[in-house]
């Protein structure tokens, strides 16, 4: 028996043009590709200007060839990172001086330069211009992070290796930095990490509080009646009972994305630190502590070198952790909701060998760990060496960790969709259920949201069109059958679709809950949540092809797993090949 652990991570080996070993590169994820820059090589302490790119879905390497013709960077390491609408973003590092051959020759530096992921060539170097007190000192082994088109700059050392307690921000559109402000703490890259996410969760609870959003729809059960006096729709599903689930959205100016940033230091006796940057749109922003708010049953350990992300509505961070006794690359997370921090078991993937630079994955809800599983982790930290040669992939989704789909409709559309089904309007079209009752629906909407009853009517319309076709006339002749195999034959519609009704086969139930997802394309009614009502929209989602009912089908299953839920919710994710839902 292997333990579940083993089933959420996987090793593999990396191929193509595998980096050296390095020493202080960044590391940047764009969709399914990470971008590796600079650093220093190990085997002749040289610095390079290198970029290289990797696959996250075939795990292969490939080196970006540069032109000269291009600005090229000064070769660095410890710089940041970030990225922009498409742009890699360097800031700082410690670099040789120019001109000088002696590797020891050292300086700092405090240049922004964008590299276009698109072409692949560098932007030439932005020139310093504005308050020359808002540009910010050079430094190394800083922390930065981009929200809301600025760049922030956090912490790091001089050449002297002196704390450099402030934060400066450079505003990406005009290109100009815009302000400079004291932050009375020590940051940098061996005991902290700043992250934010490109997207941002929304909490409808809180959005809707009030029920000012949906008062103006009107009376539920007659919102679209005109005589207002009329009875209500029967049965109509009250607004207070409707579950708005958190959802993900693109950050605006109103609802930006936050900084989060995590220190740890006291190794011995670990203190913690949680703040929160959050942009405003005057180009200031506020700093919250959430340090005290911070709980669990147990806490991370003293983490070096810590990386970090945010997926969802969680904190990832990950770092290496050294002990006397014990030796560890380790992950952990922080409900951003409840506070609550919790460990990511990798089991026997990251059990041996060198680990040290990690990068989430977004897209797929994974995080992905390089290093080396035949290195040693201590030796290599004391080098602070980064390796190349393998990666291991965690599936978070499988912890809970994952980012919400988003929304189709707004809520008061969703709300809107459902009272136009509740009131049968539009209704020319039936569903058949398995007991012979019939729920009236739009034929167009279904063809409009259902991809499979769209193609399937087109069948039909196809079959219809040419028995009419070839129908003869009272006065003609019979005339002479189709040789078979004379043409492709044509797809044949579906037996359980006719032109003014279709014969699902599944309970009233589910079959009301499939309607009320295509009309409001959420799942929002007390029915739609019910236990073996979501198993039977995954089911159909999977038979059907909705993947976007599947993704809301899981994060309604993710939210209601307990251990009256999960035989049911284990049995039917297997079915539907949901291995996340499935091992969680």
């Amino acid at each position: 028996m292997y333990p579940i652990s083993d089933l959420t991570a996987f090793c593999r080996k990396t191929t193509g043009d595998v980096p050296p070993k390095l020493v202080g590169a960044s590391t940047t994820v764009v969709g399914s590709k990470m971008y590796l820059y600079g650093g220093r090589l190990v085997s002749e302490r040289k610095m390079v200007s290198d970029i290289y790119v990797f696959d996250l879905e075939t795990f292969k390497w490939e080196k970006v060839a540069q032109s000269y013709d291009d600005d090229i960077p000064q070769a660095r390491y410890f710089h940041s990172a970030d990225t922009w609408r498409n742009h890699l973003i360097i800031f700082g590092g410690m670099a040789i001086k120019p001109q000088s051959e002696n590797p020891e020759d050292l300086c700092v530096l405090n240049d922004v330069r964008l590299f276009d992921l698109a072409s692949r060539h560098w932007l030439p170097a932005v020139p310093v211009s504005g308050d020359s007190s808002l540009v910010p000192n050079a430094r190394y082994a800083h922390l930065s992070s981009v929200t809301a088109d600025r760049l922030f700059i956090i912490g790091g050392q001089d050449l002297a290796n002196v704390w450099l307690d402030d934060v400066y921000i450079f505003d990406l559109n005009t290109r100009t930095w815009i302000q400079r402000r004291d932050y009375p703490r020590h940051c940098g890259t061996y005991r902290s990490v700043a992250v934010t996410a490109d997207q941002r969760v929304r909490l409808p609870q809180e959005e809707t509080r009030g029920g000012q959003a949906t008062s103006k729809l009107g009376q539920v059960g007659s919102r679209f009646k005109v005589d207002k006096a009329s009875a209500a729709a029967a049965n109509a599903t009250q607004t207070d009972s409707l579950i708005h689930l958190p959802y993900s959205t693109q950050p605006t100016e109103d609802y930006p994305c936050d900084i989060f940033l995590f220190s740890n230091y006291n190794f011995t006796d670990v203190q913690r630190e949680l703040e929160v940057f959050t942009p405003l749109s005057d180009g200031d922003f506020t700093v919250s502590d959430k340090s005290s708010s911070m709980t669990g049953t147990s806490f991370p350990p003293g983490l070096r070198f810590p990386t970090g992300a945010i997926l969802g509505t969680y904190f990832i961070v990950a770092g290496t952790y050294l002990s006397q006794t014990y030796q560890s690359f380790s992950i952990w997370a922080l409900d951003l909701i409840n506070m609550t921090w919790s460990r990511i078991d990798a089991g026997s993937a990251l059990a041996s060998g060198s680990w040290f630079r990690s990068c989430l994955w977004a897209s797929a809800n994974k995080f992905v760990v390089f290093g080396n599983r035949n290195g040693n982790l201590v030796e290599d930290y004391n080098r602070r060496l980064l390796s190349w040669d393998h990666v291991t992939c965690i599936d978070l989704e499988a912890f809970g960790i994952y980012q919400p789909p988003p929304l189709v409709l707004d809520t008061p559309m969703q709300e809107l969709g459902l009272a136009a089904l509740e009131e049968g309007l539009m209704g020319d079209f039936e569903i058949v259920c398995d007991d012979g009752r019939r729920i009236k629906c739009s034929r167009k909407l279904l063809e409009d949201r259902w991809p499979w009853f769209k193609e399937q009517r087109g069948i039909f319309l196809r079959a219809a069109t040419r028995a009419l076709e070839t129908m003869p006339s009272v006065s003609s002749h019979t005339p002479p059958p189709d040789v078979a195999g004379s043409s492709r034959p044509e797809a044949r519609p579906d037996p359980r679709l006719t032109p003014r009704f279709f014969n699902l086969s599944e309970p009233y139930p589910i079959t009301l809950a499939l309607l009320q997802y295509f009309y409001s394309m959420a799942l929002i009614t007390p029915l739609q949540h019910a236990p073996a009502v979501l198993s039977q929209l995954l089911l159909l989602s999977s038979t059907y092809q909705l993947t976007h009912l599947q993704s809301l089908v899981k994060h309604a299953m993710h939210r209601a797993l307990s251990y009256a839920t999960s035989v049911g919710i284990y049995g039917v994710s297997t079915l539907c090949s949901c291995r996340s839902l499935q091992i969680r």
